[in-house]
């Protein structure tokens, strides 16, 4: 401000100033107490749905320990319906699918599974429910579905599974070179975290075919976000 101005000059164009912009400032403060109360608002709704959420998928374990399908698929469609952004619906639909395999219920199963593959956002979880839908889709009689399941994705960790139900497929087909190919790429790539193999072996064998290389160092499948091991 000009220093030659005098104390009344100065004042008067302080005033001025003030007039013209003191909407303006008044706009930015609210706008700035909006945006941090909200983003706090916002942590806090996030933090009490993922409890929530974590909480209901629990309780659908339980549930289903105790035989109680029925309740527990109610609970489940609460998770798929209401807290689909939170990474427990897909863990419940994946839960209440292996139930409805146990009880005879594949296109139950079948259901939790292409929600799964739809609308999660976890790439361990979205894995996982192709290799169990495939599963599924031989345990009816349909291997091209089968096929189709775990076809067009990169199976990462999952390769020497995925293998093993396309070996399954091919066989259900009558191609047999194809699933002889199959379970061989499947024994290379097995790692002891896979577990026992020798089903495996046995499926080759059967096809005549001959030992494969020593297994890979393929790191093996880890479903993320507390997902189940297939």
């Amino acid at each position: 401000m000009d220093e030659f101005l005098s104390d009344q000059e100065q004042i008067e164009r302080i005033k001025k100033w003030w007039l013209d912009n003191w909407k303006s400032i008044f706009a930015g403060i609210i706008i700035a107490l909006i945006i941090i109360f909200g983003w706090r608002y916002w942590q806090h709704r996030t933090q009490v749905r993922s409890l929530t959420a974590s909480a209901m998928y629990n309780q659908v374990g339980t549930l289903l320990t105790e035989a109680q399908g029925p309740q527990a698929l109610e609970i489940a469609n609460q998770l798929v319906n209401n807290y689909a952004d939170t990474p427990y619906a897909a863990q419940a639909a994946l839960a209440m699918a292996q139930y409805d395999v146990g009880t005879n219920k594949p296109d139950d199963a079948m259901q939790m599974l292409d929600w799964v593959i739809n609308h999660s956002k976890d790439d361990g979880l979205t894995l996982l429910a192709r290799l169990r839908m495939a599963r599924v889709k031989l345990s009816v009689g349909d291997p091209r579905a089968a096929l189709a399941a775990l076809s067009g994705v990169a199976a990462a960790g999952f390769t020497p599974l995925y293998d093993e139900v396309r070996g399954d497929a091919y066989v259900k087909l009558g191609e047999i070179s194809q699933a002889r190919t199959a379970y061989q790429s499947a024994l290379q790539a097995w790692t002891p975290q896979l577990g026992d193999k020798s089903l495996l072996q046995m499926k080759f064998d059967a096809l005549g075919g001959t030992a494969p290389a020593a297994a890979s160092t393929a790191q093996a499948p880890a479903a993320q976000s507390g997902a189940k091991q297939p």
